[in-house]
């Protein structure tokens, strides 16, 4: 036997080793390649673990001690940015920038604003309007904040590159007025062309793809999906958006011309014409000067320190100012009496449940977040009252009144007077959640109402078609394919369909009728569907006082024995998320890390403005079939 089919090392007459085939060398030429990889793997991921744990320990005693917040001046500007529209709700850390101030909600803008009043150290405001969308229920609360800083005798001034440049620029505009002095950039534009309510109707685009719109709805103006279901506007739709508008437009002439010291007629005037360069703006009284930030500044500079080098000049974000005033009340709130009360959001498509995405926050009023939160505040002894602020178009009847019970319980069980406070829209389930509370306060252009209910589904057999899928089945069940995508109800399936439509409208009048003390017929001429401005809910009966935030805890206080809403601890349920839970939800693998993931976000948030409308209708329709929906939203 040849010497080569032994190993040298081997002792004698061991076996002959079989010469290897190629398959085993590759086998074992990969094994510590993978091996190799494995260890690479386990030594990142626990350089990661390690990295995390080092990062936690650094940021923890930041995180759990309360910040004493910044150190302010005793003569210090307030500057106040409006930019990407007005928040309703806290959003989220951003995790990627920890320390990185938050975005102000619309109630702390006007806490801000409040607080600035009776501060000594403020000397007066300088605000700048950037791109966004304002909801004019918003711009109320905000204007009656600035025009509160003006009677302090303070100045408040804005300044932007153009007020509407590409259109909707009389809403912005509107905040504007109220300001005593408004700047623009000597090439900017001015925007005042009125009021205007497009929809698109898509009937005919789906009819050609072959996909049919099946939708039911009670009543005659709950045109929530009309734009889907007819190929043009319903004169029962026309005439609510009228009234709106006509609402809107009476708003807008009893307050900008009075604010500027224009005529009402020759307001009109200048709306008609529409668009206005700087120069004519100025001479037409719109702005006060045509000219650039650099010299507003030098001229707040010279006023509030001497001097026209506006690099002295002590200007503090309202950011870092709501910061420093939240430290001062925390301290003085410690050392007194102040009542609690307990502020819930319903913010958003309201549904059973829903959850945050990275690109931060919610767009969705969850039902088993809110209900818990309402009687969580209304078992605490200390919370003697209960506010919801409402800014939803409706959703799931179902999730609206599970938030509903938990309002009766507050106040049957637990003796928890509830109120409301109604934001951009709370129409439709956004109204259902607020049927039962004690008092109702809107904006005069909060779009509430909506008391109907729509629903149905997509048939998208004749695509199926088109493209060349055939659909088949095997049922048990005469309604067994009700809900078949691909075809419609047909007699017995709309008839259940239609029952349970019937059902879920009057449940809904009749909770209305409770809770507005009303007859039931009565609820039913101005229910329908239709939608209602705050300042038409009033008249009716659906609202009971105008008003905002403010105004809704003001009356609260005096509720309570109290001077005004300073002399109240407010107590947000269910508590924002603090940096330590967010903290925990990253080692848990909840939040996603990344600088591509923060392009997706950004990406994601540019587009919201225009999917959202349909990711709501899609969210609301994926577990029930009925929704109690309106989505309009004055801007």
């Amino acid at each position: 036997m040849s010497q080569k089919k032994f190993r040298t090392h081997r002792p004698l007459f061991t076996s002959a080793v079989p010469e290897a085939s190629k398959k085993p060398k590759i086998k074992w030429k990969i094994l510590p390649i993978v091996w190799a990889a494995m260890k690479r793997s386990a030594m990142v991921l626990g350089f990661l673990m390690m990295l995390n744990i080092f990062v936690m320990l650094s940021i923890l005693p930041s995180i759990m001690s309360a910040p004493p917040g910044p150190q302010l001046s005793k003569k210090f500007v307030l500057f106040v940015e409006f930019e990407g529209g007005f928040r309703e709700t806290d959003q989220p850390a951003d995790f990627f920038d920890p320390f990185k101030p938050k975005p102000l909600t619309v109630h702390e803008i006007i806490s801000v604003l409040d607080n600035a009043v009776d501060d000594a150290r403020v000397q007066g405001i300088i605000a700048r309007m950037n791109d966004g969308a304002f909801s004019l229920a918003h711009i109320q609360e905000v204007r009656g904040a600035v025009k509160r800083f003006r009677e302090s005798g303070k100045f408040a001034h804005i300044y932007s590159s153009s007020y509407g440049a590409a259109g909707a620029g009389l809403g912005r505009y509107y905040l504007a007025s109220s300001f005593d002095e408004i700047w623009m950039q000597p090439l900017g534009i001015v925007t005042i062309s009125g009021v205007s309510a497009e929809m698109p109707f898509m009937r005919g685009l789906l009819d050609k793809l072959g996909i049919y719109p099946e939708f039911f709805k009670r009543k005659e103006y709950k045109t929530a999906y009309e734009n889907i279901t007819d190929s043009k506007m319903s004169r029962f739709n026309r005439l609510a958006l009228e009234l709106m508008i006509d609402d809107v437009k009476e708003v807008m002439l009893s307050e900008i011309p009075a604010d500027r010291g224009l005529e009402k007629d020759t307001f009109v005037k200048l709306v008609d014409k529409g668009l206005f360069t700087a120069q004519e703006a100025e001479e037409a009284g719109l702005i006060t000067h045509a000219d650039y930030g650099d010299v507003l500044l030098s001229n707040i500079s010279e006023a509030v320190i001497g001097e026209r080098d506006y690099d002295e000049l002590d200007l503090v974000g309202m950011e870092e100012y709501a910061v420093a005033i939240r430290a001062e009340k925390v301290k003085a709130q410690s050392r007194s009496k102040a009542s609690k009360i307990a502020l819930v959001h319903v913010s958003g498509a309201i549904m059973y449940e829903g959850e945050g995405g990275f690109t931060g926050g919610s767009d969705v009023a969850a039902a088993n977040t809110i209900a818990p939160a309402i009687l969580k505040a209304a078992k605490d002894s200390n919370v003697e009252a209960i506010v919801l602020r409402v800014d939803s178009p409706g959703g799931s009847p179902a999730a609206s009144e599970s938030i509903l019970r938990a309002v009766e319980r507050a106040q049957k069980e637990y003796h928890t007077p509830v109120y409301v406070s109604m934001g951009s829209v709370a129409a439709s389930g956004g109204y259902w959640v607020s049927a039962y509370a004690d008092r109702i306060f809107v904006n005069p252009t909060t779009i509430t109402g909506s008391i109907g209910v729509v629903g149905g589904k997509f048939s998208i057999g004749g695509l199926s078609e088109k493209i060349g899928v055939n659909w088949q089945d095997v049922s048990w069940g005469q309604n067994a394919g009700m809900w078949s995508p691909v075809r419609p109800f047909g007699k017995s399936g709309s008839e259940r369909v239609n029952a349970m439509m019937d059902s879920v409208y009057q449940n809904f009048i009749e909770r209305v009728a409770k809770g507005r003390g009303m007859e039931l017929e009565a609820v039913d001429k101005i229910a329908g569907g239709r939608v209602w401005t705050g300042k038409r809910a009033v008249k009716i009966g659906l609202a009971d006082e105008i008003g905002g935030l403010p105004e809704t805890l003001d009356y609260v206080a005096k509720e309570l024995g109290l001077k005004n809403r300073n002399d109240l601890q407010v107590q947000i349920y269910p508590k924002p998320k603090t940096a330590l839970e967010q903290f925990v939800d990253l080692l848990e693998g909840q939040v996603m890390i990344g600088q591509e993931l923060k392009t997706q976000a950004k990406f994601l948030q540019s587009v919201s403005a225009v999917t959202q409308p349909a990711m709501q209708i899609y969210q609301i329709h994926q577990d029930e079939p009925v929704s109690a929906y309106a989505p309009l939203e004055l801007r």
